[in-house]
């Protein structure tokens, strides 16, 4: 099992996608619309300072914990993508594909927003869940 951690509020991809008069989706390099690159770029920054060791070739079974300041989170689904374009950027993988499943939780840290990331190959691990009547 691999643990990564990135700090800082997590940022959603939707919130930076400008249109172009064709309806095509783009993200821009530079200006006010970059910040989600950098995001990007930030998390395989930190992630290579973390993980030292080889490629990893075969699916990962995916745990993202995300730790917000606040309430003030928008739609939870966005924020895979950005955390997921960022380890394919980092290099550890060849492909966010090997991403699967994916278990996204949420929750609040005022003093600490962050993602923790935990990767588990799933040659090794297995992953089951139950849902029960409260």
């Amino acid at each position: 099992m691999i643990k990564l951690t990135i700090p800082g509020r997590p940022i959603s991809k939707s919130n930076f996608k400008l249109t172009n008069i064709h309806g095509q989706a783009w993200m821009p390099a530079k200006g006010k619309h970059s910040k989600y690159l950098a995001y990007e770029n930030m998390i395989a920054g930190y992630i290579n300072k973390q993980y030292q060791g080889e490629q990893i070739e075969e699916d990962l079974i995916t745990v993202l914990k995300l730790y917000f300041p606040n309430k003030r989170m928008g739609d939870l689904h966005n924020y895979p993508k950005s955390i997921c374009d960022g380890i394919e950027k980092s290099g550890i993988i060849k492909n966010d594909k090997q991403l699967k499943p994916v278990l996204l939780f949420n929750y609040i840290d005022k003093e600490d927003p962050r993602v923790e990331i935990f990767l588990y190959p799933a040659s090794k691990y297995d992953v089951s869940y139950t849902i029960t009547e409260k």
